[in-house]
């Protein structure tokens, strides 16, 4: 418990860091300051293009961040409450509910990144939306396979019984019960966002190129990988220790994985 204490109190003064540190103009080139080493100028050195790589690193993350956070949200707290309500109410709306999760699982994220960013441009807003409903059917069948079972406990039965509202039912004494597993399963979702953000990126699809993004960098920066590593290897691990805080930080040792099983 302590360590967990400890992770999120350095990962809180990491986001206050990105959001709050001065740096330099990330579109600011300077072609007689390439490949320079670390110095109290350039904290982490300089690229191919005498940008300041300590910068590209702090906007890099905040983009990546915002994709996060709005991935997250939108496909924890939507798919959550779909699926509650499919296995709550049951009949016609259970099945239109299932085969939205089943169209927005099938269809992959990167061919809707590809039709969004050809029709309305693309933006981090835009990239995490995207990953939110995309990431959204899997929310819906873990909950849906979890409410059902807790609808069936004998309490929930005397609620209705005794002409309790649905709300209280769903969000008084269903959500409780199948929270712990829907927050260890959005550790896992969110870990798979930052990997697919900077996938996106890395391959240049839908992300916007005018921006850096850490999957952008290592894609840029690839061909310097052996006469200047620290170019590929900050941005990745920058990439790997994000993705491991949430699989971690979200991590609860008394939820078994079977309990994580997405229901069909």
């Amino acid at each position: 418990m302590k360590s967990k204490v400890i992770i999120w109190l350095l990962f809180a003064a990491f986001v206050v860091f990105l959001l709050v540190v001065p740096h330099a103009n990330v579109k600011l080139t300077d072609l007689t300051s390439v490949f320079q080493g670390v110095s109290p100028e350039h904290w982490l050195g300089t690229d191919n293009l005498g940008r300041d790589l300590f910068a590209l690193m702090v906007v890099g993350g905040q983009r990546t961040l915002l994709v996060v956070l709005i991935a997250t949200v939108l496909s924890f707290v939507g798919g959550s409450l779909l699926g509650m309500l499919a296995a709550y109410r049951g009949g016609i709306l259970q099945v239109v509910i299932q085969f939205i999760a089943d169209f927005v699982t099938v269809v992959p994220s990167l061919v809707v990144a590809l039709v969004f960013s050809g029709l309305f441009g693309f933006s981090s807003v835009m990239a995490g939306v995207v990953f939110g409903i995309g990431n959204m059917g899997q929310y819906i069948n873990l909950s849906y396979g979890l409410a059902a079972e807790v609808k069936e406990h004998d309490y929930i039965n005397a609620e209705t019984s005794l002409g309790a509202r649905s709300p209280r039912i769903m969000f008084g004494h269903i959500l409780p019960n199948i929270a712990r597993q829907l927050v260890v399963y959005m550790g896992n979702n969110a870990s798979s966002v930052v990997l697919q953000y900077a996938g996106l990126a890395f391959i240049g699809l839908g992300v916007d190129t005018t921006n850096p993004d850490w999957g952008t960098l290592l894609y840029d920066y690839r061909i310097y990988m052996i006469t200047n590593p620290e170019l590929v290897l900050i941005p990745m691990a920058a990439i790997c220790l994000l993705a491991l805080f949430f699989h971690y930080a979200f991590d609860d040792g008394k939820v078994n994985q079977e309990e994580l099983t997405i229901y069909d």
